[in-house]
């Protein structure tokens, strides 16, 4: 794992670098070099604008005549001492070079506890504990448990607080991992090391539930319930005094079974299968499904299958997630057309974050609500407000911030600038408890303000255990371009025919699988709505439309306003592709105009383009819009046509 060739950027206990197994202090010792390495450590994996690095290096009243320059001179230097892949890029940006040029001991310590992850899952704990116990020697140095901050000496920064917090995150999922291997192995030794582990967690973090349940598993496979009982007695008490709250239910049911002297409930966790985050803690917004499970409901596993054909998305959803829980902030947007499945997607993402033992916000955005300030923001803090005292808010937040959000919760206005500093700080306490994961669906729908806020989280909230995920859609180009170099971009397509298979075999209709791709050609609305419909014997062209497809697509076509439905609906009496000014001109629309209404179609994933001329995205979109009009209707429009063809 830590072979000697290349560079090795060691940020546990004290910074230094190595290059090819010797320590190097020449150009890296100190100075704007050495900060500007740290920078890119921080951000490794991204591309760091000049613009930031300047804000970095220098103070706004000490800033060189030409900075960008400067952060050049400053590359070259580092190229010069430890090689040229040691940063990529030019004067737009730079990012640290990857393996096997350079490696972070995070990283190789992030590679060790995913294998004793892999380990435990397989049922190897033994081994798995090895793999914890390499990952928390590289952590810390050789002492195993205890250690002391990343980045000792380094004086407080944004890209200090960022390896910081991933590296505090990155400890604590090595320690679950080897608490839980500890329980596993089922020797007295190893549950020994077990408390060690889980305790030590706990001391880092005296919020985190996970570690107090792998505390008390601990001491009952030592045969000590007195010490499992205290330790529960520990969380309660500082919950109610600080939060204002009880344990999760997980750890309320551990509880019961050690008084009862009863079977312990589950397994031992660890970061293969940890619990949801506190309900309390789970906002679900207004009419905004799916909502959040109730207390009692089961936590879902690990192993739950993700959505058809979506595999790609998921594992990037996951691997942000991943990043986010080790202190580096993330903004996700999922853009796409109506009903291609960003809700779902989203719901992934709490799926993910849930079984972590996260904390969950929600909210969903209304267009009809834009004229309130932040209220997608207030609904989604509103039910985690509702569940603190106010003096546990003044002391998560500090007294001004609290005030803030007590006002903002109320419906008052205020300056944006207050507003969103107010709620970033109650993000980051949150997130300095557990993770954080605030979904936002339509953002589209959202005021400005909003928009700019999910901005403002990206650029002000660096070193945070916070993951943003938005949901928009594809032809929302103020969203997108508020968004853009801040956020990854999950565009969504249609299904692909293996995935259509797949839901089609599950709705017992395996056999209409090719019928029903040809049909929606991989939308998943419709998808899941002619399979929903009469599909015993399946629907051909000429026999209609099964009501709730029809139902979905005229919803869709409404959305983009009367112009763009009359247009449509004038297309679908057409056979095959047509050109948007023969069709403006059986509307006696001028060019531009019929173009443009083309392009809002296709935008809203209606249409799609053929060569030169536009056709409907799908059969079934094209029969529903046909379906849907009156028969007097359908018959002007088709007369039009017919005497068009003929001049």
């Amino acid at each position: 794992m830590t072979e000697a060739r290349g560079v090795l950027i060691r940020v546990t206990g004290s910074f230094a670098v190595e290059r090819d197994g010797v320590p190097c202090r020449r150009g890296v010792a100190g100075g704007k070099t050495r900060t500007l390495l740290g920078l890119l450590v921080a951000e490794r994996g991204r591309v760091v604008t000049a613009e930031r690095i300047v804000q970095a290096l220098w103070p706004a009243r000490g800033r060189p005549r030409r900075p960008v320059e400067n952060v050049a001179t400053l590359v070259s230097r580092l190229r010069g001492t430890l090689g040229t892949g040691v940063v990529t890029g030019g004067r737009h940006g730079y990012r640290l070079g990857g393996a096997p040029d350079v490696r972070v001991d995070l990283d190789l310590a992030a590679v060790l506890a995913g294998e004793a992850e892999a380990l435990l899952k397989s049922g190897e704990p033994r081994a798995a504990e090895v793999a914890a116990g390499r990952a928390l020697e590289l952590l810390h140095g050789g002492a195993a448990m205890d250690g002391g901050e990343a980045l000792a000496g380094e004086p407080d920064a944004e890209w200090t607080a960022a390896v910081r917090a991933e590296a505090a995150g990155l400890m604590r999922r090595v320690r679950h991992v080897a608490a839980a291997a500890g329980l596993r192995s089922g020797h007295p030794a190893a549950a020994r090391r077990a408390a060690e582990a889980a305790e030590a967690a706990v001391a880092a973090d005296s919020f985190d539930e996970v570690a107090y349940r792998l505390v008390m598993r601990a001491h009952m496979a030592a045969g000590e319930p007195a010490k499992a009982l205290l330790a529960y007695e520990r969380l309660r008490s500082r919950l109610a005094v600080e939060l204002g709250a009880d344990p999760a239910t997980e750890t309320r049911a551990l509880h019961v079974a050690i008084l009862r002297e009863e079977p312990l409930p589950g397994a031992a966790e660890g970061s293969t299968a940890q619990p949801r985050g506190r309900p309390f803690l789970v906002a679900t917004g207004r009419g905004a499904p799916p909502a959040a499970p109730s207390p009692a409901a089961p936590a879902a596993s690990a192993a739950e299958p993700g959505p058809a054909g979506r595999g790609n998305e998921v594992a990037r959803i996951s691997e942000a997630w991943a990043r986010a829980t080790a202190g580096r902030t993330g903004i996700v947007l999922i853009a796409g057309e109506p009903g291609i499945g960003k809700s779902r997607l989203a719901a992934e993402a709490e799926r993910t974050a849930g079984t972590a033992g996260a904390i969950v916000l929600r909210a969903r955005c209304h267009e009809i609500e834009r004229a309130l300030f932040l209220q997608p923001i207030v609904d989604a803090l509103r039910p985690c407000l509702a569940h603190l005292a106010t003096s546990a808010l003044h002391d998560l937040t500090g007294e001004w911030a609290a005030t803030a959000l007590e006002s903002l919760a109320k419906g008052h206005f205020m300056e944006s600038r207050y507003a969103f500093e107010a709620v970033a700080a109650f993000l980051r306490a949150l997130a300095g408890k557990e993770p954080v994961l605030l979904v936002l669906e339509d953002l589209h729908a959202a005021e400005t303000t909003t928009v700019q806020f999910v901005h403002y989280l990206a650029r002000r909230m660096s070193g945070v255990r916070l993951l943003v995920v938005a949901t928009a859609r594809a032809d929302a180009a103020v969203v997108l371009d508020a968004l853009r170099g801040v956020s990854e971009v999950i565009r969504l397509g249609p299904l692909p025919p293996e995935a259509v298979r797949e839901l089609a075999t599950a709705a017992g209709q395996g056999w209409r699988a090719d019928e029903v791709f040809r049909r929606t050609r991989g939308h998943p609305e419709l998808v899941a709505a002619l399979l929903a419909g009469p599909g015993a014997g399946g629907l051909s062209p000429a026999e209609g439309v099964p009501e709730t497809v029809r139902v979905a697509v005229v919803a869709r076509v409404r959305a983009l306003g009367d112009d763009v439905e009359r247009l449509l609906r004038t297309a679908s009496v057409l056979d095959g592709a047509f050109d948007p000014v023969a069709l403006g001109a059986l509307l006696d629309l001028p060019p531009q105009v019929a173009a443009h209404l083309c392009e809002r179609a296709l935008g809203g994933g209606l249409l799609v383009v053929a060569g030169s001329s536009y056709e409907f995205a799908n059969d079934l979109t094209k029969q529903a819009i046909y379906a849907g009009m009156p028969a007097p209707t359908r018959l002007a429009y088709r007369h039009r046509a017919l005497l068009a063809s003929l001049v």
